[in-house]
Order: C-alpha cells, then sequence, then structure tokens
C-alpha cells in the first residue's frame, strides 16, 4: 500500500498536471488569434476604424472629427497615439494594434494571478486564475484577442493598476500611483470603471481618510486629463466622446447567455465566496464580481457595445475562481471531501467547459492545409479588392475600413455613426443623400471574403 505521503505527492503533481493543462489549451487556442494575425483580412469592423485614427494621431490631423459629420471617434486618445508612433516603427499601426492585443491578454492573466496572490492565494491558485482567464479569452472571445482594438489593452492595464493598489495597500504605502496608473488606463479606454470602483471602496472601508485622499486624487487627474484633451483637441473632443446613440434593454438581456462561457467558474467562486463571506478575500471579489456584472449589463443596452463589455466580469472571475481554488480545499461546506478530490473536481469542471464547444478555428489552422489554402485565397482577394478600390476616383465609404485603408482612400464614412445619426432622428434619409452627393461620396460593398468572418462562419457549417 501507498504511503500517506506519497499519495499526496501523487495528489499534488496530478493537480500541477491539470493547472498547467489549462496553460497548455490557452495556448492552442490562441494558435488562431495569432495566426490570423498575419492577413490582411479584417476581423471585425472596428480594426479599421482604430488603425484610421491612429493614422491621424501620428499625423497630427484632426483626431477628432466635427460632431455633424459622418466620422465619430469617442474613443479616448492614448491609444491611437501610442499604436500610431509603435505602427511609425514597426510598420503598420493595424498590425501593432493585433500585436498589442494578443500581449494584453496574457498581461492581464498575468495580473489576475498577481491580484489573487495579493489577496493571500497560492501559488497554484494564482496560475489556475491567470491560466483560465487567458484560455477562456482565447477560446470564447476570440474575435477581440488580437484584433486592432484598445479594449484588451485598456483592461490590462488597469488589471496592473489593481496588481499594483493591492501591493502598495499590503506593504502600508501610499497606494495613490496605482490610482493614477487607473486613470492613465482610462484614456487608454474609457468603459473599465469597476477596478477604480472597488479599489477605492475597498481602500475607504478599511481606512476612510486614505480612501477620501486616493479619491480625490484619482478624480483631480481624470478632470485634468479630461480638461488638457478638450484644450488640445477643441472643438470636438467632448461632443465626440458622448455622440448619440440608442439604448435597448433588451441588448442587455442578450448578454445573460454568453454568461454561459463563465458561469461554471462564477458558480464555484459563488459556492465558496458565500461559505465564507467574512472573510476578505471573499468580500474583495464579491464586490469586483457584483460590480463587474452590474456594469456589464448596463453598458451592453448601449448600441455598438459588444462582448467587450463582459471583459471586466471576466477578470474579476477569474480573479474568484482562484481565491475560490484554496478556499474550497477546506470543504466550507462540511462535503467531507478529501482536498484533493477538491481540487480535481474544480480543475475537471474548468477544463470540461473550456473543451465544450465547437470552436475549432486553432484545429483547422494546425490540421488543414485546405483552410490554410482557403485563407491564402481570401488574402489575396482582400489586396485585390483594395487595388480595386484604389482605382475608384474620389472618396469612398467602404463597407470593409481595413480594405479602404489599404487601397489609401480617406476615411469619409463611418457606418456606425451614421447609422446611430438616423436612428436618433439626428439626420435624415433624404439629408444623408444630399451630404453624400455634395462630398461626392461613393459607397462601395467590399468582398465579403476579404474578411475574417467569411471563413469563421464557412468552419461553423462545414
Amino acid at each position: 500500500m501507498q504511503s500517506a505521503s506519497a499519495r499526496a505527492v501523487r495528489h499534488a503533481r496530478l493537480t500541477t498536471i491539470l493547472i498547467w493543462s489549462l496553460a497548455a489549451l490557452a495556448a492552442l487556442f490562441l494558435v488562431w488569434p495569432v495566426w490570423r494575425a498575419f492577413l490582411p483580412l479584417e476581423i471585425w469592423g472596428n480594426e479599421g476604424w482604430n488603425a484610421y485614427h491612429a493614422d491621424s494621431a501620428v499625423r497630427g490631423a484632426g483626431l477628432y472629427p466635427p460632431p455633424e459629420g459622418l466620422v465619430a471617434n469617442n474613443y479616448p486618445p492614448l491609444s491611437y497615439f501610442l499604436i500610431g508612433w509603435l505602427g511609425a516603427l514597426f510598420g503598420d499601426p493595424l498590425y501593432v494594434g493585433r500585436a498589442l492585443s494578443l500581449l494584453a491578454t496574457v498581461g492581464t492573466g498575468a495580473a489576475a494571478a498577481a491580484a489573487v496572490r495579493r489577496l493571500g492565494g497560492s501559488r497554484p491558485a494564482a496560475l489556475l486564475g491567470g491560466f483560465w482567464f487567458v484560455a477562456t479569452m482565447a477560446r470564447f472571445f476570440e474575435f477581440y484577442v488580437g484584433m486592432n482594438e484598445p479594449q484588451i489593452l485598456g483592461l490590462a492595464i488597469m488589471a496592473a493598476a489593481l496588481a499594483w493598489f493591492l501591493k502598495r495597500q499590503a506593504d502600508g504605502r501610499a497606494v495613490e500611483p496605482a490610482i493614477l496608473l487607473m486613470v492613465v488606463a482610462g484614456f487608454v479606454k474609457h468603459n473599465f470603471i469597476t477596478i477604480p470602483v472597488v479599489c477605492l471602496l475597498w481602500l475607504t472601508l478599511h481606512d476612510r481618510r486614505l480612501g477620501l485622499r486616493a479619491t480625490l486624487v484619482g478624480a483631480v487627474a481624470a478632470a485634468a486629463g479630461l480638461a488638457l484633451c478638450a484644450v488640445l483637441f477643441a472643438p470636438h473632443f467632448v461632443p465626440d466622446m458622448v455622440f448619440a446613440r440608442t439604448y435597448h434593454g433588451a441588448r442587455s438581456l442578450s448578454t445573460i447567455g454568453r454568461l454561459q462561457f463563465i458561469l461554471p467558474a462564477m458558480v464555484l467562486w459563488a459556492a465558496w465566496a458565500f461559505a465564507e463571506r467574512r472573510s476578505a478575500p471573499a468580500r474583495f471579489s464579491a464586490s469586483m464580481i457584483g460590480i463587474a456584472l452590474v456594469t456589464c449589463l448596463a453598458q451592453k443596452a448601449g448600441a455598438g457595445v459588444d462582448e467587450n463589455a463582459q471583459f471586466a466580469l471576466i477578470f474579476a472571475t477569474a480573479i474568484g475562481i482562484g481565491l475560490a481554488f484554496d478556499g474550497l480545499q477546506r470543504d466550507p461546506w462540511r462535503t467531507g471531501l478529501a482536498p484533493h478530490a477538491i481540487r480535481l473536481t474544480v480543475l475537471g469542471i474548468l477544463i470540461a467547459r473550456l473543451l465544450i464547444s465547437s470552436r475549432l478555428e486553432f484545429a483547422y489552422v494546425l490540421f488543414s492545409p485546405q483552410y490554410r489554402a482557403e485563407a491564402a485565397e481570401h488574402a489575396a482577394i482582400a489586396r485585390s479588392e483594395a487595388a480595386r478600390v484604389a482605382a475608384l476616383p474620389g472618396p469612398i465609404g467602404c463597407s470593409n475600413l481595413v480594405v479602404c485603408r489599404m487601397a489609401g482612400k480617406p476615411f469619409v464614412f463611418d457606418h456606425f455613426k451614421v447609422q446611430m445619426m438616423l436612428e436618433t432622428g439626428i439626420l435624415t434619409p433624404a439629408r444623408l443623400e444630399a451630404i453624400t452627393r455634395d462630398k461626392g461620396i461613393v459607397l462601395d460593398n467590399t468582398d465579403e471574403r476579404a474578411k475574417v468572418t467569411s471563413i469563421w462562419r464557412r468552419m461553423r457549417s462545414d
């Protein structure tokens, strides 16, 4: 018979193998986003939009266009300058933005792991939280991972600020530098409010004076940044940032179905957090997940807000499941299960959810020469479309902005902005027709094969 120590070693080894299996799955699921990042295909509609604005930032051209025009920019400026300058160094903001998105995904996972450690989690628990975040993003939110869009970059900076905040607080040092980094993250992408709100509330509950001081520093820094942007990008910065869009509660409800991808992890976290609800880690993670869920549903009500509204919730859940991994081993519900059995159950549930999906893009890339050849064909079509658009006279309103930009055409028609102007009554169809006629804008429907989505949908129909 095996001794108790030998069994403990075997159980620990199996736990380690399963945790690192999450890392292996994350790497496997990243194959498709990394591979497609080199293709000249539009991954999603925001890609060309962001690249055009990065070009404007580098050129010193009008980064924030007139609000009454047909082009919008409702993002803060930092990502455009960063990606634009890096693009000038390395070749093209489009591909730089894709690379930063990939790096930011991994970086956010690392920040989740660091936060788990700062909240008292063990090293295996921290690794689990970080690996689970990257694997979940690459598996179920793969269109944003590796897309030229500052969403994940902003989250990565905000997540790093959280880990820094927890470290400085634990060391008894001033947290204001971390709060200022959160403000910087807000000027990369401005919809991540969960982390600063939770940090300031948490600090205030522990020390009202320190909490109020940090809140004041953050508020002054944010206000100063906004004022500076309003001056530097006058007169259109403020109107562009708050441009009209439609809101419908049904959009929020549609997000509930998307929670299925993280629901097992949330349930496991809740089972631990409720049982140990008086502990500081449980209360902190409950604040993170609760506020992230509310903000996710609220933001999703707005038109044009996609699954990116869920990213802060996924990050919060990564921290939560890391902490729960340790907590559930203490068997807070008195199930009588041994710690190793609980560990294996938690890991088994998380791994099973990652595997239960029809998304097989990574397998097509790795094992299907036909698929890779088809992607090369679509890349050639994208270049051909760019040549065709370049030969068209005058300004062109492309349905595919990546192709339009590749063709060297200026950005003159923002389809989403125009749609919102029509739906909110700011613009009438007749007035739109008159504007496009006066400006000589010709709308062009680009070949759908110049988009990654055409290959993706074909894979799903196989």
